[in-house]
Order: C-alpha cells, then structure tokens, then sequence
C-alpha cells in the first residue's frame, strides 16, 4: 500500500482538494495534565464551514466598495461631466473612461483592507488548522505585523484588476 498523501504525484483535483479540506479535522485543546478535552469544535461538527473561511468579511467589504465606487463616480461625474446642456458639447468616452478607473482606484483603496483580512481568515485553515481564527483576533495579527500598512499589502496589483474593469464598467452603465 502506498504511504504517499494525495497530489503527491501532480497537482490535487478539485474532488480529492475538497475530500481533504471536508476530512480536516482539529485537534482537541490539550488541559494542563497534558490529556485532551473531550470536546468537538464546531468545524468538526459542520465540516462544510470550513469552505466559508472569511466570507462573512467579503459580504462586509462589498459595502464600502459599492458604496465608494458609485460615490465617487456619481460626484466626479457631476462635478467634471455636468448634464449636456444646449450648446455644450457631450462628454467623451474617454472622459467616463477616467471618471470609473478614478472611482475604482478610491473604492479599491477604501475596501481593500477587508480582502486583506478574508485573505488572511482563509490562509488561517492552514496556519491554525486547529482552530477557526476569528476577525478580531485576525486584524490584531495584521497590525501587529505590519501597522496600518499591513492592511494594504498588494494593493498595487490590486489596481489592475480593478481600473480596467471600474473603467469600462461604470462607463457602459452610463450609457
């Protein structure tokens, strides 16, 4: 029988990934006298949470990104392109262009900082894979790592993703 753990001979497949992940089971808190507790953690009892690390941090974050991102675009639109008036000439696609990468970078910016920690709740199953990291205790390891810069790690390839697609995005919904 062969002693070997699954992917070792190539990458894992999606099934034998999530047959790993479902069986991954914590390890009980050891007492002081070095016995373990008889007690089940709540991803032993309900395996499928262990798929949703950090989600409740990416619906959170989704609101001050929407929310920045149609913000800044409706203000820097009324305030660079006001509405077409009689003998005005209409605003150019590369002006809406502008407008929704500008909004993009502000809301990236804002929201970013939630995608840190969704990234760093998830990497917790493999760092902590005794227990679940809560959002508390997960920015205080961010801040103590790295301080408010910590937060912002990567930001910068953050950008092009999301300029192209604010740009493009927010420019067809004005049409």
């Amino acid at each position: 029988m062969s002693t070997q753990s699954p992917g070792q001979h190539g990458p894992l497949t999606f099934t034998q990934a999530y047959k790993l992940m479902y069986n991954e089971r914590t390890t009980p808190p050891l007492h002081s006298g070095s016995e373990p507790i008889n007690t089940r953690h709540y991803i032993d009892r309900f395996p499928i949470l262990k798929f949703y690390r950090g989600f409740s941090v990416t619906i959170a974050g989704m609101i001050p990104y929407a929310g920045v991102s149609f913000l800044c675009w409706g203000f820097l639109r009324a305030h660079f392109l006001p509405p077409n008036k009689a003998g005005h000439r209409p605003p150019t696609p590369f002006a809406d262009l502008a407008i929704g990468a500008v909004s993009g970078v502000i809301a990236q910016t804002a929201s970013y900082p939630f995608e840190i920690v969704r990234r760093h709740m998830q990497v917790g199953g493999i760092t902590r894979p005794d227990r679940w990291l809560r959002l508390g205790e997960t920015v205080s390891t961010i801040w103590h790592s790295g301080g408010w810069r910590g937060f912002y790690v990567g930001l910068t390839i953050g950008y092009l993703k999301v300029v192209p697609m604010t740009a493009f995005g927010k420019d067809a919904s004005a049409c």
